[in-house]
């Protein structure tokens, strides 16, 4: 029997994916490639479509949705075969501040970055990432407005952040927060589809303090289920930046649709056994509150239909973690003590698991999180 972390390896310009103590569900996987990129690997007689990006330092990359059995090797083997995808993953603008992500023609991430206007503040203080279902019928997140009015989609911010003598939130409570730079890659084919944004975090006074590289990859699995990976780097621009709050005012968060709010009572979340009978917090500032919780999942409904939405924290992400919990529809973790030095940088990675119904139970996370240590 394999190690608990599946491995990947490249032998003879083949792919090997090791399982550890879990199956491997439809994992993305990638691997440095010389030479050109095949369309398919094959693998047990089956065709799997490919997907080539070249990373920012000059490699070029190789992606597979991989498949295999605990404790087993799979190898995937590049075909000749002209095109073996089945389904196309690709962005269209829908106006000058959204831009959508469609699986198939199918709604499945909108990224929602407006300028940022005074008259407005509000509606304008930060960018967004809004989730749609895996059918792509509705969207299960929260935009502008509703309760908590800052709290949208998949955001990220801290309500207490201070360097020099300037204390700053890009939570919530400030007139403006983070605005969209730019736009540095932006990712379509029949593996994955996704972007990288730059965003400025910036002080009332409009002054850039730090600027963040925000990736996002969009994977679908056999069954409709969505894959979202999410990595942040927030560089500092100022001197040492202290990222302050707490649980339920830092990190990265997920805010689930207002319908949400309005029927809490049929919201739960699933956790790690040693968590499972820990009561939901409905205090501010609980120091007690589960750290170094590897997933969690909330599940909750939206227009009559329930969906299950995980949340992994990559285990090289900074040890200390807090998880917050809110039934009406807010989630995510806040990682204290950080402190970025001038041009020294602070990188968060998490995946969410999207999927319709609340068939999910704990062993399948675990299973999950096993999957989302590929290549760590």
């Amino acid at each position: 029997m394999q190690g608990k972390a599946p491995l990947v390896a490249i032998n003879n310009n083949s792919v090997t994916v090791t399982a550890g103590i879990y199956d491997l569900n439809a994992t993305p996987v990638a691997v440095d490639w010389e030479g050109a990129i095949p369309t398919c690997m094959e693998s047990n007689g089956e065709l799997i479509a490919t997907q080539q990006e070249e990373a920012e330092d000059g490699r070029s990359l190789l992606w597979i949705m991989a498949e295999a059995s605990a404790g087993e090797s799979r190898e995937f083997i590049p075909s000749e075969r002209a095109d073996c995808s089945s389904s196309t993953f690709e962005w269209e603008a829908v106006s000058s501040d959204v831009s959508r992500l469609l699986i198939d023609d199918l709604p499945a991430v909108e990224y929602v970055h407006p300028v940022f206007d005074s008259k407005r503040a509000r509606e304008t203080m930060k960018p967004f990432h809004h989730v749609y279902a895996p059918d792509g019928s509705r969207l299960i997140t929260k935009g502008v407005g509703g309760n908590h009015s800052h709290h949208r989609g998949i955001f990220y911010g801290y309500n207490d952040i201070n360097f020099g003598d300037k204390n700053v939130s890009t939570w919530g409570s400030g007139p403006r927060s983070n605005e969209h730079a730019r736009l540095s890659s932006e990712w379509s084919g029949p593996v994955f589809g996704g972007h990288e944004v730059v965003i400025d975090w910036v002080d009332e006074d409009g002054e850039d303090f730090a600027e963040e590289a925000r990736k996002l990859r969009v994977y679908r699995r056999p069954g409709g289920e969505m894959v979202i990976d999410v990595e942040s780097e927030l560089t500092s621009k100022v001197g040492p930046v202290e990222l302050g709050g707490d649980h339920h005012h830092g990190g990265l968060q997920f805010r689930a649709a207002q319908y949400v709010y309005d029927h809490s009572d049929l919201s739960q979340f699933l956790r790690p056994e040693e968590w499972s009978d820990f009561p939901v917090n409905e205090e501010m500032n609980d120091e007690e509150w589960f750290k170094d919780v590897s997933w969690n999942a909330f599940q909750f409904v939206v227009d009559g239909e329930p969906y299950t939405v995980g949340y992994f924290s990559h285990p090289q992400n900074p040890q200390g973690g807090q998880m917050s919990e809110r039934l009406y529809g807010r989630f995510g973790e806040f990682v204290p003590g950080q402190v970025i030095d001038e041009g020294e940088s602070l990188t968060l990675r998490y995946r969410f698991l999207i999927s319709s119904g609340h068939e999910v139970d704990r062993e399948r996370m675990k299973k999950e999180y096993s999957a989302y240590t590929v290549g760590s």
